[in-house]
């Protein structure tokens, strides 16, 4: 090996030698081809994210009016027929969908198979709530479906969040996956962003690092101003990903630098962190003394060699 390439790997060693990923706490974040991906970028980016935050409002809002109207109805109203009307099936899942993300595993009562979907084990709660949604959208007028579609792509999210933190990763992923492409469907950019920027994160918590640089890059597409999280993660697997590649090395820490705040406590203090990695080995390479600014041994004894495998060079050049 040449000395050039012998202080390229050093150099590359160095600058990833904290660059693994560390995985977040967990408590801290399929495409239809049909979808048309210029129309979410040209769309007004205000009006989603207050939608991404008022669709929660009114869900909650929802569960609580169709509670009440349910405790409201005298005994002998059991009696009468149902309201198969869509509004009424579409508040009926949104009841059933918050009732079910109140509780945890051992409250949450029977789970069965997802047939048809993910395949895997779901709460019945949630099922049956995914199930009002869809039946509500068979009758459901043309004029009020971008807005439903919005509420049920943020209840989807919630679903699949609820499922990734107990790591139930293949119904999770489904979930994640589809409330991104009903939030396209809808126009709903910033949403469909976040929900592929968690299905990223925990694609990461899972090892499953490919497919979460895939996920991130289709995140970072849709959203990027108020999607801080995608970038960030983006970021974190690149710099670990490069291996000899410097200029992606680079890249990925630009990244890393420039983003906004991290939408936890948790991953802002891993940003920072990362913050700190990076300036210790790029004042490292400008100053070798600023190799002693570490608590780290490995740190230390990797910027020495570096900095000695520099010196070798120059003498030998």
């Amino acid at each position: 090996m040449s000395m050039g390439s012998c202080l390229l790997a050093f150099v590359v060693i160095a600058r990833c030698a904290e660059a693994s990923f560390h995985k977040p706490p967990l408590g801290v974040v399929r495409e239809s081809n049909d979808d048309n991906l210029e129309d979410l970028h040209n769309e007004d980016e205000a009006d989603d994210l207050m939608s991404f935050v008022g669709t929660g409002v009114e869900l909650h809002k929802a569960a609580s009016i169709s509670m009440t109207r349910q405790n409201l109805h005298s005994p002998d109203s059991t009696l009468t027929e149902p309201d198969h009307s869509w509004e009424s099936q579409f508040s009926q899942g949104v009841r059933e969908s918050e009732t079910m993300l109140a509780c945890d595993e051992t409250s949450v009562g029977s789970w069965v198979r997802d047939v048809g979907r993910s395949a895997s084990v779901v709460p019945e709660k949630m099922l049956l709530a995914e199930k009002f949604f869809l039946e509500a959208f068979n009758t459901m007028p043309e004029g009020k479906r971008k807005e439903k579609q919005a509420e049920q792509a943020l209840q989807m999210y919630n679903h699949a969040k609820w499922l990734a933190e107990r790591n139930y990763a293949t119904a999770a992923e489904w979930r994640y996956r589809e409330s991104a492409r009903i939030a396209k469907q809808c126009r709903r950019g910033t949403l469909a962003s976040h929900a592929l920027a968690r299905l990223g994160f925990f694609l990461m918590q899972w090892c499953r690092y490919d497919e979460a640089h895939i996920v991130l890059q289709e995140s970072m597409k849709l959203n990027t101003k108020k999607n801080p999280l995608g970038p960030y993660l983006f970021g974190v697997l690149d710099r670990q990903l490069a291996g000899a590649d410097v200029s992606r090395l680079h890249a990925a820490e630009e990244l890393i630098l420039n983003l906004a705040d991290q939408p936890s406590e948790d991953l802002e203090d891993q940003r920072q962190q990362h913050i700190a990695d990076i300036r210790y080995w790029r004042n490292s390479e400008l100053e070798p003394a600023r190799c002693f600014e570490t608590s780290s041994v490995t740190h230390l004894v990797i910027c020495l060699a570096c900095t000695f495998g520099r010196v070798v060079q120059h003498v030998f050049a």
